[in-house]
């Protein structure tokens, strides 16, 4: 038992990847038809939560109880950023949706650090910030996505979405980021102790920042894919993919406490999660019950991290 536990605690993929399975199978046994196409359907949709739970990650380990709870409002703004801008140049408006959410995270990160408000609180405060300007910029701005921009998004190569090859590109970089460079080995030495990584000479405050402008700009990636894929933006956009992306970042690995992360893990999170959604739209259960299961999903995961961040105190 304990050489499995070991084993599982090594490699934070095997749990979404085992919950991939079941529910692939539930969702199998509810439509009576078993078909390959719901994988590739699912890995398509699952981009957006995946984008999200990859940057939830990496400002979870940072430490000090650090969350995001922003991110949904963030997704939002650039939608319709990114939509607006397109009208005259897709690239540009791309890069213009990057670009404010990482305002957005330097904003969140700089009140985090600097006025030592705990990140939680931050984020809430300045998720209203930002829900503020939607409502500015939905009046004036475009809510229509780019034609070019969202034929890109719906194009495949070699059958795979081409939203799904550049998630897994951003998961590759993420991936080579967090534990092959300086940086990610600083971030989690920032993670495990803050006051012990500001001893050994390491910028924590620096480092903690550069977690949450990381985080912004997949929030501004997800938005301008979200806002072509979804046929324009509209202000509850970043809503459905919030609390998925939560339960993707701590199912595939995440420590609450901080210092521990998994790229890997969190990303088969995501498609795990969009799963348990095509699961519950194929039970037909209504979206209050669906949105109740998700939320009582979160809350088993976040005790259980909460748990384990107590054990390794």
């Amino acid at each position: 038992m304990n050489k499995i536990k070991e084993i599982t605690q090594k490699n934070a993929f095997i749990w979404p990847i085992l919950g991939c399975i079941v529910l692939y199978i539930a969702i199998t046994i509810v439509t009576g038809s078993f078909s390959l196409a719901v994988i590739s359907s699912c890995a398509k949709l699952c981009v957006f939560a995946m984008l999200l739970a990859l940057g939830q990650m990496i400002v979870v380990t940072s430490g000090d109880g650090a969350i995001d709870l922003s991110q949904k409002y963030i997704l939002t703004l650039t939608a319709y950023v990114s939509c607006t801008v397109m009208e005259k140049n897709i690239v540009l408006g791309l890069i213009a949706a990057i670009a404010v959410g990482v305002v957005c995270g330097l904003i969140s990160s700089v009140i985090n650090v600097y006025l030592r408000v705990p990140a939680m609180i931050t984020t809430l405060a300045t998720g209203y910030l930002f829900y503020t300007v939607i409502l500015l910029v939905s009046s004036r701005g475009s809510s229509i996505p780019a034609g070019g921009f969202v034929k890109f998004v719906n194009a495949s190569v070699l059958g795979i979405n081409m939203m799904t090859l550049l998630c897994i590109l951003v998961a590759v970089l993420l991936w080579f980021v967090l534990y092959r460079t300086k940086y990610g080995h600083q971030l989690h030495a920032v993670g495990q102790k803050r006051e012990a990584a500001r001893l050994a000479g390491i910028n924590v405050n620096k480092t903690v920042i550069m977690a949450f402008l990381i985080n912004g700009a997949l929030c501004g990636l997800a938005g301008a894919l979200c806002g072509a894929y979804c046929g324009g933006a509209n202000q509850d956009l970043g809503t459905t993919y919030f609390l998925p992306s939560v339960a993707a970042a701590f199912v595939g690995g995440t420590n609450a406490a901080g210092g521990k992360s998994s790229v890997v893990g969190v990303s088969i999170g995501a498609l795990m999660m969009t799963f348990m959604s095509t699961f519950l739209n194929a039970a037909k259960l209504d979206i209050g019950v669906q949105r109740l299961i998700q939320g009582a999903f979160l809350v088993f995961l976040l005790v259980v991290a909460v748990s384990d961040a107590g054990k390794k105190k």
